[in-house]
């Protein structure tokens, strides 16, 4: 099985700081059961990063952009070569498509 590179982009890491702070100040647990969460989603795309579907906006689609649901949040990425690029970690109820 091929292995993909991951490479997270910086609004990534800002996203997922500011989600476990956010679910920190509700509970620690929990921010930390969630952080677990999505790094271990972020680390299987380095094993099956096609697995995930191509996002419905004829537009992201256009740009190959996935997503990758984990609770309540969406993990944005592109698969280039072998190289997974993690875009943007946002609520699912956010409007994205401004953000991508």
């Amino acid at each position: 099985m091929e292995k993909y590179k991951l490479l997270i982009f910086p609004s990534a890491q800002q996203d997922l700081k500011d989600i476990v702070d956010y679910v920190n100040a509700l509970s620690a647990d929990a921010a930390l059961k969630l952080y677990d969460q999505i790094v271990d989603g972020i680390g299987s795309l380095g094993r099956m990063p096609l697995r995930c579907p191509l996002l419905k906006s004829n537009v992201l689609r256009a740009k190959g952009y996935r997503v990758l649901v984990v609770q309540n949040y969406l993990v944005f990425y592109v698969v280039k070569g072998s190289t997974v690029e993690i875009r943007r970690i946002l609520h699912g109820r956010r409007r994205y498509e401004f953000l991508l």
